[in-house]
């Protein structure tokens, strides 16, 4: 038992040296490694203390302990795929007025041009 207390909490230590990497190799914005690094810190956790999953699971009257972390880290998973939703819908808005700006500008430069007295 002893072993698989000390890999779950190696798990841990992976992701979170996983994702100090990609963001020093810009390949992760550090707004989203917050997420994944405290994924990872709750992994070495339960890694360390299984009892903690006991513990939390009679604290909320859940009989089988399993079945409160997996809920748990479904309801994480999804606010994780909400906020990312949000983000996305700002950048895709951004991005929409972004274009229409340059539009009018095109718009504006062309007029300017047809304007202009030829040479």
């Amino acid at each position: 038992m002893l072993t698989l207390n000390w890999t779950t909490a190696g798990i841990g230590l992976a992701i979170a040296a996983t994702i100090i990497v990609l963001v020093r190799k810009d390949h992760l914005h550090t707004r989203y490694s917050l997420w994944w690094l405290a994924a990872a810190g709750v992994v070495m956790l339960f890694g360390l203390f299984p009892r903690l999953s006991d513990w939390l699971a009679r604290f909320f009257g859940v009989s089988y302990p399993p079945t409160l972390v997996l809920t748990l880290a479904l309801a994480v998973l999804g606010l994780k795929s909400l906020f990312m939703d949000m983000d996305r819908s700002r950048h895709e808005r951004d991005m929409r007025r972004l274009a229409q700006r340059l539009a009018l500008f095109e718009a504006e430069h062309l007029a300017r041009k047809n304007d202009s007295p030829k040479q």
